[in-house]
């Protein structure tokens, strides 16, 4: 977990604390909604960072803002004039603190949703199906978002509406996975019938479309609108498998940037705060 205290942080503002903890935060409410307050801005300055904002003292913004990342982003109420704002989501500590090189063939082929390959050069290796949605213009929340031309093709192209969306891997086929275990898998129903997943997109559609967007197939949902767009791409742990390795992240102090970003407004708040209850 990743986590920065709200508290008062000057020698005498931290015996009036100890001084006020006796009475109670009913003795001085200024100060009690002060701090929750600047928890409140301390969280929200961080919260911004999440979605892409900019943070002084942290060099780049984030490549792939995340709204779960920004709503992992908590307040912990310790007393009237102690405050927590932490965020226990992972993507929060490997920004905080980096994370080494990940070769994903290595460990992703492994997994509990795995298979094991029983045909070609990669007979008896595991490898991992990995499917990647993609978004259509203007739609947020979506880690790929598709460019409007690509996009004209895919939903004009009547040929790409030719499958549902999957049945659940409950209630689907059962086949080992790298661990010998028996896993359910999901099934994509079809509609026409002569291709079960219909056309799939080429690099010769279009000038637009790029490497990552080949393949991509249209799914649909039992109204018979398009629901999403995929693509899927296998992790394979075979000998000569390659890619598929996640660069190291340099750690990024975003907690002691909020930290001082919020300090001198949290200071002002609370200082005023003070004044108000002592009547100065």
């Amino acid at each position: 977990m990743v986590k920065l205290n709200v508290t008062m942080d000057n020698d005498i503002l931290l015996q009036l604390q100890m001084a006020l903890a006796r009475f109670g935060e009913g003795s001085m409410p200024g100060v009690s909604m002060a701090m929750q307050q600047s928890a409140g801005l301390v969280r929200d300055t961080w919260k911004g960072f999440a979605m892409g904002g900019s943070l002084p003292g942290i060099t780049e913004n984030l490549k792939n803002p995340s709204g779960k990342y920004a709503r992992s982003i908590k307040i912990d109420r310790k007393g009237p004039f102690d405050y927590e704002v932490y965020s226990e989501a992972e993507v929060a500590d490997w920004i905080e603190n980096g994370t080494e090189e990940l070769d994903m063939k290595t460990t992703h082929p492994f997994g509990p949703r795995s298979r094991v390959a029983h045909t070609g050069k990669n007979k008896g290796y595991p490898y991992l199906i990995v499917p990647f949605r993609w978004g259509t213009p203007r739609t947020v929340g979506f880690r790929n978002i598709m460019p409007e031309a690509v996009y004209n093709i895919v939903k004009n192209k009547k040929t790409f509406q030719q499958t549902k969306t999957m049945v659940s891997a409950e209630n689907g086929e059962k086949t080992p996975n790298a661990r010998g275990e028996m896993v359910g898998r999901a099934q994509y129903s079809n509609i026409s019938g002569s291709k079960p997943w219909g056309d799939r997109l080429s690099a010769d559609m279009g000038e637009d479309i790029t490497d990552n967007m080949v393949g991509m197939s249209s799914m649909l949902g039992q109204n018979g609108k398009a629901a999403g767009y995929l693509t899927f791409r296998i992790i394979s742990a075979a000998p000569d498998a390659t890619g598929w390795i996640k660069p190291a992240m340099r750690a990024r102090p975003v907690t002691r940037a909020v930290a001082s970003v919020a300090q001198e407004t949290v200071n002002n708040i609370i200082d005023s705060a003070i004044m108000e209850d002592l009547d100065l």
